[in-house]
């Protein structure tokens, strides 16, 4: 009992670390552009990754079984990467990170396509749920001008794909560590978008934005870091409800760091939101145990 909730703890904790990377993408728009500021990110997160699998893990498991669908699963990654970071950078964090949220929800009728999956009522409830969140969000953004709407519309964008890689990195559980998951990831990333340099309008990164830098790169290492030793102390069922922790975080640091308060509109489609993946999350527990 007492491994499982030091699990709980680690996966809060790694809900915290989420959004720290989205605050720090966040504070860094103005400073760098979006292109550098996901390769470094990647590679100072990527070193921290394989530091931390080298110590766990045997070297054979950092290294990939097969390499095409890391490459496909690192593509499209690398594209809701991009458009999840306009979202970060032009909308308020706990906007931002709701719509990450849509990606459960999302996969529910994905999987009913292309895995034949049932769709249960819960299911449907949360769906109805996160649609109408969604508006909220949207019709909130639109009112803060062609920016912000855009934002919104590359997070939504952002969380299609999200879902897409959910439903096709099933597979690849069989035959692939998580760690190599991890680092193959991190490696296209980088790999990709250094490609950016190309357009000649990277920095170097100096006081504020080095520190920002660095912080993402800690961050989205401890995300992944503290995800995977949380489930090795308590079951995926258990674990999941508590990512949603992450709007509380957001909220915090809409408020502690940006001085920014969510209006009411934009207040109740974020909970809209979370409920509705709440609800197909909790939904998939109970299927489980039943199992």
């Amino acid at each position: 009992m007492q491994q499982e909730q030091l699990g709980k703890l680690l996966r809060i904790s790694g809900a915290a670390a989420t959004v720290g990377v989205v605050a720090c993408v966040h504070a860094a728009a103005d400073l760098m552009p979006l292109g550098q500021l996901m390769a470094m990110r990647a590679a100072i997160s990527g070193v921290l990754i394989l530091i931390y699998g080298l110590l766990v893990t045997q070297k054979a498991g950092l290294w990939p079984n097969r390499w095409r669908p890391h490459l496909v699963r690192g593509a499209l990654a690398c594209l809701a990467m991009l458009l999840s970071y306009v979202a970060f950078a032009r909308l308020p964090v706990a906007q931002a990170q709701t719509l990450m949220f849509l990606a459960p929800l999302i996969a529910v009728p994905l999987a009913t396509v292309q895995l034949g999956e049932s769709l249960s009522k819960a299911a449907l409830i949360g769906l109805g749920f996160g649609f109408v969140g969604t508006l909220f969000i949207l019709g909130v953004s639109a009112d803060l001008g062609p920016h912000a709407m855009w934002g919104a519309v590359c997070g939504i964008a952002a969380a299609v794909l999200v879902a897409t890689i959910q439903i096709t990195i099933r597979a690849m559980m069989a035959t692939e560590t998580a760690i190599s998951t991890a680092l193959s990831f991190t490696l296209i990333v980088a790999i990709v978008s250094t490609a950016s340099v190309l357009f000649g309008d990277w920095i170097w990164p100096r006081g504020e934005a080095l520190w920002i830098l660095l912080s993402a790169g800690v961050f989205g290492a401890l995300n992944l870091v503290l995800f995977a030793e949380s489930l090795a102390r308590a079951p995926v069922s258990t674990l999941a409800p508590l990512d949603y922790t992450g709007l509380i975080w957001a909220l915090l640091a809409d408020w502690l760091i940006f001085a920014v308060q969510p209006g009411g509109l934009s207040l109740v489609g974020s909970v809209l939101v979370t409920v509705g993946a709440l609800v197909v999350v909790l939904q998939r527990k109970t299927s489980s145990a039943s199992a």
